[in-house]
């Protein structure tokens, strides 16, 4: 659905039974009491009839776009992709951009990232990769920019499977950063550019959930994409590993972009079950697990509400385990800013560092 009319809005908001199932898996919702997913139904059709912007207009922004009220709602209204509409449609009727989302996307049409950095994004690393590959790795800003450990562990995996992989000396952020802020426009600009370097390679391999999901739903690719876990799994699945630790208890947070639309949900299970841990789950998880709070653009406009929302899931994880493991970039920055900003004592690990120290 690229894009919604108003009947269509109408026709969507006409299905909702007002059962509230998607109030029990809304973080928004649940960390506010407010901003309920029917809450954005009826402001998106306020957008779209109104010339004037309504007062509420920022309940729209006020979305994590985790995708759980899709995934919950008996009607299958598609809820993430009227939010998506509704912002698209304040920006070309009121230009409105909140201050920071201008600058973040300045800084990417500028610099290729949404942090200004001119550096290039592999200056971390310490090694010689291939120059020529059909398949690409495409590591994403925030791997590239904040968690340069993450993305040297990836690297370090890979090469220990035997994966033939490349990285691009012309990647650029994949435009997901843009498209939340609402500015599809710009958006697709960064699109068609991406696409140009991508159509060079037979397999694009991802290592950040948000670029994995932008990519897969919003580039008109031949090429297969894969999430880095993915491949892992594939190559894993019959290799001994003599893990470095015995069944210490930890607990896993799915990705929110990986889990609901796409399915990717047992490969990091089983591969840290074969690292040693006894894996805990959260009362709510998997399909229906709750958002850390720092994607659909929350932390560019609310930090707070990312960071409470973050602390919370610590909380309920800290209940059941004091390491908590990820796979998303995202979900790292936000869950460790969170444990220092309300001194939660509690292990935040991503799976590739992980598996890197004990894979021969």
């Amino acid at each position: 659905m690229s894009k919604l009319t108003i009947k269509e809005i109408e026709e969507e908001l006409d299905k909702c039974t007002k059962c509230k199932l998607c109030e029990e898996v809304c973080s928004i919702f649940l960390f506010t009491k407010k901003f309920t997913p029917y809450d954005k139904l009826k402001v998106v059709k306020e957008i779209f009839q109104n010339s004037q912007k309504p007062d509420n207009w920022e309940t729209v922004f006020l979305c994590t776009k985790c995708e759980a009220c899709d995934y919950i709602c008996p009607e299958k209204i598609p809820l993430t992709k009227i939010v998506d509409e509704g912002r698209k449609t304040c920006v070309e009727k009121w230009g409105i951009q909140y201050p920071r989302q201008k600058v973040i996307t300045q800084n990417i049409l500028d610099t290729g990232n949404p942090f200004a950095n001119s550096e290039s994004r592999t200056a971390w690393l310490d090694k010689e990769l291939a120059k020529k590959s059909k398949n690409l790795l495409h590591l994403g800003c925030m791997i590239s920019y904040t968690n340069s450990k993450m993305g040297k562990s990836i690297i370090n995996v890979l090469e220990k499977l035997g994966v033939d992989f490349t990285i691009s000396p012309e990647e650029f952020c994949c435009g997901y950063f843009v498209y939340n802020t609402g500015n599809h426009k710009v958006a697709k600009q960064i699109i068609e550019r991406n696409s140009i370097e991508f159509k060079k390679y037979e397999q694009i391999i991802t290592a950040c959930a948000g670029c994995y999901t932008f990519i897969k739903e919003h580039y008109d690719l031949n090429n297969q994409l894969k999430h880095v876990i993915e491949i892992i799994f594939e190559k894993i699945q019959n290799k001994k590993i003599d893990p470095s630790i015995k069944r210490k208890l930890a607990i896993f947070l799915d990705s929110c972009h990986l889990t609901r639309p796409h399915g990717i949900i047992e490969p990091p299970r089983v591969i840290l079950e074969k690292m040693g841990y006894e894996l805990k789950e959260f009362d709510l998880t998997k399909e229906k697990g709750l958002c850390c709070g720092a994607d659909g653009g929350m932390r560019i406009i609310k930090i707070d509400f990312a960071l409470e929302m973050g602390k919370n899931r610590l909380e309920k994880a800290i209940e059941k385990s004091n390491t908590i493991f990820t796979l998303c970039p995202f979900c790292i920055h936000n869950l460790k800013e969170a444990a220092q900003t309300f001194a939660i004592d509690i292990q935040i690990k991503d799976i590739f560092e992980e598996l890197d120290k004990i894979l021969p």
